[in-house]
């Protein structure tokens, strides 16, 4: 069984050899929690999964238990462990994932929770955007930030010029509940209150209390962070009202973070990673030098680009810390598109199809989408429009459009707004590429693959074992406690049999679907008023 077949739900490995050493990494996804059981050779002999559900309480609240996460967190790294018959003396290290900007807050004597975890897809906070978006101080803030970068011309600036609090980012939805929730208020104010993301939250109970700690990874993820000088922002914080003694300690993304209490596992067992979704399967990628590009087909398209320092972006590609291994740090700008796999599940919900494993070949049977357009903003259009009041709309549909047209013009979408992001990249970082490594469920789809490769004229690299989220998780734990010894070691264990090479004959064709598609994108923008959103 290769690596890939191994590392797909619950596999185990009876006959384990006792003396054999292993990494776990544990991937905390959108909508499950899996563990592999990772040997030397880079191999994933066992896997579990538990999955993860969301609480609606009212409209725009998207939560999750604190508790249950934790509860199977323990599962499943006790199931995988099981699966592989190994036992924590066993376990050199482990390594965890999680997806980026969700958070609670706690007591910082005794632990108790405040409210449960609230995600990023959460929309409580949206009203308070707006309001901080069109504050006198924010507008100050933003004028005096594009003065100093006339005057200086320093990236940083710019980035801080063209700021706008989203709910999608943690700031804004902490601002919310040190304004509503007001036993964290009152905790704020006693200097008893704790915040933490996921990774933040698994440390603190891991280490039995011990750790409060993020890694830069989540931590430049948060909106409190500034990449540019690698420390929270004193000036955020302060306009955000958030105290900066209750937030985590930065620590490196591979280091010795805690030893796990004996009780949770039957055995300590060393952590030595935590790190932000996006910046694990770059990792787990190999994307390690400047220029090279890793791009997340998932619930939506995330598009990473590493660079050799903060790019501070007028266009919203956003500079984040790729992660911290030895005291060095690594950056990367990242251009979103967060209507991908969402809006899959939706054209299956309302019967385009009934397989999302069929796309590719229903986009294959036409040769053109017979104009109809698609424009995927379930969640409005981020790089390079900004615009969260854009719509999701469906233009050109004929009594002779059939379901493969409507698919074909849903998957060319994806790859536009793919395109857009990296032409977007390419005039402001002032380069050209080499090639796309891809990853993510939706990057199964031969068909968009293609079209990216052909629009952009990059070969694009599909992982043969697409758990790369996991992979750098096990990178990370493994270099930093000396399972490998170097990077040089792991670059050869991620291979790629899936390349996809530019069809200049294509090219003509995409072309003008683009234009067209275009189009029907101006027609969407600012759609929905401010007062509606």
């Amino acid at each position: 069984m290769s690596g890939a077949e191994a590392g797909t739900g619950g596999a185990s490995a009876s006959d384990t050899p006792v003396t054999e050493k292993y990494v776990l990494a544990v991937d905390i996804g959108s909508t499950s929690m899996r563990c592999f059981v990772v040997d030397q050779g880079v191999k994933f002999v066992a896997s579990a999964v538990q999955p993860i559900e969301y609480m609606r309480p009212q409209e725009g609240y998207v939560e999750i238990d604190p508790e249950v996460i934790w509860e199977r967190f323990v599962t499943v790294v006790k199931t995988a462990m099981a699966n592989a018959n190994i036992k924590t003396d066993q376990v050199v290290s482990l390594g965890i994932s999680v997806f980026r900007a969700s958070f609670t807050t706690w007591h910082r004597e005794t632990g108790e929770l405040v409210h449960p975890i609230i995600t990023w897809q959460d929309n409580r906070a949206a009203e308070l955007s707006k309001t901080t978006n069109g504050s006198f101080l924010h507008k100050a803030m933003s004028t005096g930030a594009r003065f100093l970068h006339t005057l200086t011309r320093a990236k940083r600036f710019l980035a801080a010029s063209v700021i706008e609090y989203r709910s999608i980012f943690m700031n804004i939805r902490l601002a919310w509940v040190l304004k509503n929730i007001p036993k964290a208020r009152q905790l704020a104010d006693q200097g008893m209150l704790l915040v933490g993301s996921l990774d933040t939250f698994l440390l603190w109970r891991l280490s039995g209390g011990k750790v409060h700690a993020m890694d830069y990874s989540n931590a430049s993820s948060s909106g409190l962070y500034d990449p540019f000088v690698a420390s929270w922002s004193a000036f955020i914080c302060h306009m955000m009202e958030v105290p900066m003694n209750c937030l985590p300690k930065v620590m490196d993304t591979g280091c010795h973070l805690c030893t796990t209490e004996e009780d949770i596992f039957g055995g300590p067992i060393e952590v030595h990673c935590v790190v932000a979704d996006q910046q694990s399967s770059a990792f787990g990628q190999v994307c390690w030098d400047p220029g090279m590009v890793k791009l997340t087909l998932g619930s939506g398209s995330f598009v990473d680009f590493i660079t050799r320092k903060p790019h501070g972006s007028g266009t919203g590609l956003y500079p984040v810390v790729a992660w911290s291994l030895q005291g060095e740090l690594a950056y990367l700008a990242e251009g979103a598109a967060m209507s991908t796999g969402v809006c899959l599940e939706w054209a299956k919900s309302v019967g385009w199809f009934d397989n999302v494993a069929d796309t590719s070949d229903m986009a294959k049977s036409v040769e053109d989408s017979n104009g109809v357009c698609f424009v995927p903003a379930m969640n409005g259009l981020q790089v390079p429009f900004k615009d969260p009041n854009a719509c999701c709309s469906v233009f050109g549909i004929r009594v002779d459009t059939r379901r493969q047209h409507l698919v074909r013009a849903m998957l060319e979408s994806f790859a536009f707004r793919v395109v857009q992001i990296i032409e977007t990249a390419e005039e402001e970082l002032g380069r050209t590429f080499d090639s796309i490594r891809v990853d993510g469920g939706v990057s199964r789809n031969d068909f968009l693959l293609q079209c990216i490769a052909d629009l952009t004229g990059y070969k694009v690299m599909r992982a043969d074992n697409l758990e790369t989220t996991a992979m750098g998780a096990a990178f990370f734990a493994g270099l930093s406690c000396g399972f490998w010894s170097c990077r040089d070691l792991l670059k050869g264990k991620v291979t790629y049999s899936s390349v996809f090479e530019p069809r200049p004959d294509s090219v003509p064709r995409l072309k003008e679907s683009r234009r067209l598609w275009e189009e029907a994108v101006s027609r969407s923008l600012a759609w929905y008023t401010h007062s509606d959103e």
